[in-house]
């Protein structure tokens, strides 16, 4: 990394630890300048100077810095989040679908192995494709006779608990 970008940097954290540090106007910064380092602006300043700047904020004033995010986009995708699979009020059977994802939410199971299950079960590879009402139905039941088990258990553990 070069001299100039390095420099760039260094302005950048020292504004981070300007805006931390609200009681900290112009007057007053430009004092600590003049105190620690015997400039009256950080442009005057030796790499070495604004370095030992950013860690005196650190250190003295308690100034925190952090990475930026890595990226902006706020939109889960399934790509993005393999726990996250997304019903739209478009698809085939999407009340049955939610109803199934709840359950299997419930029982704990992850969202990858309920492609896993659909494609074992029914041939089909991915749950969303899913459009046969008896392999919905198949599906459901199941999940729901294993949820009143889950349930059972669930009581007779906080009973004898």
């Amino acid at each position: 990394m070069d001299n100039q970008k390095m420099r760039i940097g260094l302005y950048r954290k020292i504004e981070i630890a300007r805006k931390q540090l609200p009681h900290m106007d112009e007057e007053a910064f430009r004092d600590l300048l003049r105190s620690e380092f015997g400039v009256s602006s950080r442009k005057d300043m030796t790499m070495h100077q604004l370095s030992r700047l950013v860690q005196l904020f650190a250190a003295e004033y308690g100034v925190t810095y952090t990475a930026p995010a890595k990226s902006r986009n706020w939109r889960v995708t399934p790509h993005g989040r393999p726990d996250w699979i997304e019903i739209t009020d478009s698809m085939p059977f999407a009340a049955e679908k939610r109803q199934i994802l709840a359950i299997w939410r419930k029982l704990g199971y992850s969202m990858s192995s309920l492609d896993t299950r659909v494609r074992r079960a029914f041939g089909c590879p991915c749950f969303v494709w899913l459009k046969n009402e008896e392999q919905i139905s198949t599906l459901l039941s199941d999940l729901q006779r294993r949820e009143k088990a889950f349930d059972r258990r669930y009581i007779k553990d906080r009973v004898g608990a």
